[in-house]
């Protein structure tokens, strides 16, 4: 059933416990779909006008139903009793004891994750509201003896293979969610609470990427090549009040001192429209909007001196187009954009005389794809680059979609080593200038603070 369901590989040691109860709750959800329908079509046959003109006020005097709901109500019970509330008790009660696990805060904001790792200490050091900024998202007081040595990162989740986790989760603002599913935890952030889960990776992200390899079919891509006609650049008369929001400006505008009022490219709305009319026009230079940024050129365009305006593999986007038009060009040969950009390719690739294309762990691009199909390689073989991320669940804002944090189980010895960059990085802050210090200190306190969000 879990692989019917096509759950995301498990990393945790209690994953198959949760792969398990899934698979028992799909099991009982088929069953009782099939014996209700079942049931309902009966019913249809059974008591039908035809064979039952006249209404019978007993009803039916059977206790085959009541037997039916007896015996959901009895699997129901059993699957509470004996598998949720046991897994789930396991997982609120048993903790780890902090001292044999890796123990870190993640605080939620809209929109990010921050992380906080206690130094070698292993306390936390002190937070204060009036020290949140920008720079220091958690308010941490380094000026606090336990926060000196304190690690703290933006949207990266470190963590060591093989030794139990336990999160402290907090927000700052909304109800957010935690949620890892190749670790199988998933927790609601809640204001005003810090709420702590446990889980222990029993698998590296290198290990479940391995797992996610797919071939991917760059023939097929290659497949959707097509020529696509260009807007047409024209003159059009204009009027205070009128609206062209489906047309875009083909150069600037500006008034009588120079300053800009519309730029190339600028939709021609309303408000630009009165801009450019006050400025004593009475026509601009436009073309329709294009809306062919879904597309990548396939072909290299240069202008009349020979130079490269548009190279292969560049989206489509207006400001594309504009180029293209302004060269005279009607149509141009085009694919689809493979949206493959969050992939990495899991093996070495070379061309037919040895030279590499891709080495393993590269980011599949629109140009590397067509270096592909140039050298005759059908397929490849490739994996998410991210397959470990920390999910939310909760629509928390307009900006929900950029809620993405990355998860890194790594070998404890990798561990170790970023641990180390992390606090070795933190040195110059802890070796506290005096009044008479050069005026390069606090360029390298910057520097260390910095160095501590790290983005990928």
């Amino acid at each position: 059933m879990e692989h019917f369901l096509n759950l995301p590989p498990d990393g945790s040691a209690h994953g198959p416990a949760i792969d398990h109860l899934i698979g028992i709750v799909h099991w009982l959800m088929i069953v009782l779909f099939v014996g209700w329908g079942t049931f309902y079509l009966f019913t249809l046959v059974r008591f039908r006008r035809s064979r039952n003109p006249k209404a019978n006020y007993a009803g039916v005097k059977s206790h085959v139903s009541s037997y039916l709901e007896v015996a959901v109500l009895v699997i129901e019970i059993v699957l509470l009793a004996f598998f949720s509330v046991p897994l789930w008790s396991k997982r609120v009660d048993a903790f780890p004891a902090e001292k044999d696990a890796t123990v870190v805060r993640v605080v939620a904001e809209q929109f990010s994750w921050n992380v906080h790792y206690p130094g070698p200490d292993g306390k936390f050091g002190k937070t204060a509201l009036g020290l949140v900024d920008a720079d220091n998202p958690l308010g941490l007081d380094r000026s606090d003896p336990d926060a000196k040595d304190d690690i703290t990162t933006i949207n990266q989740l470190y963590l060591p293979v093989g030794k139990s986790v336990i999160v402290h989760l907090s927000s700052k603002d909304v109800i957010h969610s935690f949620g890892i599913p190749p670790y199988r935890v998933k927790q609601d952030v809640i204001p005003g609470m810090s709420i702590p889960l446990w889980f222990t990776p029993t698998k590296t992200t290198d290990e479940i990427r391995e797992e996610l390899r797919m071939t991917y079919s760059v023939a097929d891509v290659m497949k959707k090549v097509k020529k696509v006609a260009l807007p047409s650049m024209s003159t059009m008369p204009i009027k205070k009040g009128m609206d062209m929001s489906n047309m875009m400006a083909m150069q600037d505008y500006t008034d009588q001192s120079g300053g800009t009022l519309v730029s190339k490219n600028d939709k021609l709305t309303s408000e630009n429209i009165d801009k450019i009319f006050d400025a004593g026009r009475s026509s601009v230079a436009a073309r329709p909007t294009a809306g062919l940024d879904k597309y990548v050129s396939l072909e290299e365009v240069k202008d009349s001196s020979g130079n490269s305006i548009v190279a292969k593999n560049d989206v489509l986007t207006e400001d594309v187009v504009t180029k293209l038009v302004e060269t005279g060009m009607k149509e141009v040969n085009v694919r689809k954009i493979s949206n493959m950009d969050l992939f990495v390719v899991m093996q070495d690739y070379a061309d037919k005389s040895g030279s590499q294309l891709a080495a393993k762990g590269d980011a599949v691009s629109e140009e590397l794809l067509t270096k592909f199909a140039d050298a005759a390689i059908n397929e490849i073989v490739l994996a998410p680059a991210t397959p470990t991320e920390i999910a939310c669940a909760q629509l928390c804002g307009l900006g929900h979609y950029r809620m993405r944090g990355y998860v890194s189980v790594v070998t404890p010895d990798k561990f170790k080593e970023w641990y180390d960059q992390q606090e070795a990085s933190l040195a110059p802050q802890q070796a506290a200038p005096d009044s008479t210090a050069s005026a390069a200190a606090p360029q390298d306190t910057v520097a260390a603070q910095g160095s501590q969000e790290i983005h990928h």
